[in-house]
């Protein structure tokens, strides 16, 4: 998974938090598991 595509999900992500009203902390992890990218929302508990 490239960068690019792991900031495509995070957008998807914040957009349905938003929709629905809930913050989110929002990871994106590749098909080993590794972290890619990692998101926190304003308002949100980590």
């Amino acid at each position: 998974m490239t960068l690019e595509q792991a900031e495509a999900v995070i957008e998807a992500c914040k957009a349905e938090a938003e929709a629905v009203g809930q913050p989110m902390n929002i990871a994106v992890v590749d098909d080993g598991a590794n972290l890619v990218a990692f998101t926190s929302m304003d308002d949100t508990k980590l």
